[in-house]
């Protein structure tokens, strides 16, 4: 017996979306969203494609940085020495410009304890160069980060005029400088996250005693997170502005939710180019929160339309929470979407001659008449026995 190979079941691409009301408990709204996809697969001839992801503006780099090599500390090392020779002759402004440079090539640099060293005595050098120019609160403020980078130096009084001595003197009774760093963005009240820490909302000044390289991001309902890495040395300040890149999945679910309310619509275009960037006409959007009544969930679904229309709301319904519930919720999925035209799982109708019945018959006939032919044909010829193949086209 020969079985015919059914052909594979085609599915079509579509795209669920997925909300959960901000006080529905996280474990709650994951015991049924999470499973819900999986079960309506089974049932509609549908395969879950990627929420797209909008397209996004030129972001700061993130990129890890170099670490200085031996030819980098060389170069630094030698700009610091010729700022130093430049002082000795009382060439301040040579001596400045050297150490500018010098400054400048530590920093495209990670922070490393090579070249901590360098900085502090970089710092120390402006330092003095400011109380030759008799600028003592900027001098006390160039010595200060000197202390921030060598916690254990102290002048030494063979090595360093009375005036450096002075000064040293004076920033010992202030606390050790940090970082400040000024944070800005639209939407203004997006929160701050400084190495997975939250520091604030914006506008904020928050500050790092961290002398390496840091993560920060920045987040905001309904707006896409914005991520940057830098590195600042104490007593550095910067004002860091971030412009949150809106998230279209986030607005449609503030539309929806406002569209129940009563407040309007306007989510058609959004799931429009929604299901354009996906590259399917079938986009369901299934809203969950917290039923009115009872300990359960309520659902609400959603179904997109073509030229931009709204969404149209295909149901709602209500039920218990828990592993129950997901069952539930499922089916009502499925069987909603399939109202809605949305293509069911079941299997098509196969012809009479694919089924095993039929070749069992077939076979059993077949073998029938084999044996009685064998049986009749013992009354001829002279004692030979008869034989033969009996062939069954397919």
């Amino acid at each position: 017996m020969v079985a015919a190979a059914e052909a594979p079941v085609s599915t079509e691409p579509a795209l669920l979306l997925k909300y959960a009301a901000p006080d529905l408990p996280d474990r709650s709204a994951r015991e049924v969203l999470d499973l819900i996809p999986a079960i309506v697969a089974k049932k509609l001839r549908v395969r879950w494609i990627p929420v797209p992801v909008e397209p996004a503006g030129k972001s700061p780099s993130t990129g890890p940085l170099p670490v200085p090599d031996d030819g980098a500390l060389r170069r630094i090392a030698g700009k610091v020495a010729r700022a130093s020779e430049q002082m000795d002759k009382v060439e301040s402004v040579e001596a400045s410009l050297l150490l500018d440079e010098a400054e400048k090539e530590c920093r495209s640099y990670r922070f490393t304890e090579s070249t901590r060293p360098f900085l502090a005595e970089i710092f120390l050098r402006r330092g003095i160069l400011r109380l030759w120019e008799g600028k003592a609160s900027d001098a006390e403020a160039l010595l200060s980060r000197v202390r921030a980078l060598r916690p254990g130096f102290t002048p030494d009084p063979a090595l360093f005029p009375p005036q450096v001595l002075s000064a040293w003197n004076a920033i010992r009774q202030r606390p050790v400088p940090e970082a400040e760093l000024l944070f800005e963005s639209l939407p203004s009240g997006s929160e701050i996250f400084v190495d997975g820490e939250r520091r604030g909302v914006t506008p904020a000044r928050v500050r790092t005693k961290k002398i390496a390289p840091i993560r920060i991001r920045i987040s905001h309902p309904g707006y896409r997170d914005a991520e940057t890495t830098g590195q600042w040395l104490p007593g550095d300040t910067e004002i860091l502005r971030f412009s949150l890149p809106g998230d279209r999945v986030a607005r449609l679910g503030e539309l929806l939710a406002g569209t129940a309310q009563g407040t309007g619509g306007g989510a058609g275009p959004l799931v429009g180019e929604l299901s354009t960037a996906a590259g399917t006409s079938r986009v369901a959007i299934l809203m969950l929160e917290k039923d009115a009544v009872g300990e359960g969930l309520r659902a609400r679904l959603y179904a997109g339309r073509p030229a931009s229309q709204d969404p149209a709301l295909l149901g709602e319904t209500s039920f218990p929470g828990g592993a129950k519930g997901v069952g539930i919720s499922g089916k009502w999925v499925a069987d909603t979407l399939a109202l809605d035209g949305w293509p069911r799982g079941e299997q098509p109708g196969r012809p009479w001659y694919h089924s095993p019945w039929f070749w069992g018959v077939l076979l059993t006939v077949g073998v029938g008449a084999v044996l009685g032919a064998g049986g009749g044909g013992g009354s001829g010829g002279d004692g030979g026995s008869s034989g033969g193949t009996v062939a069954v086209k397919f």
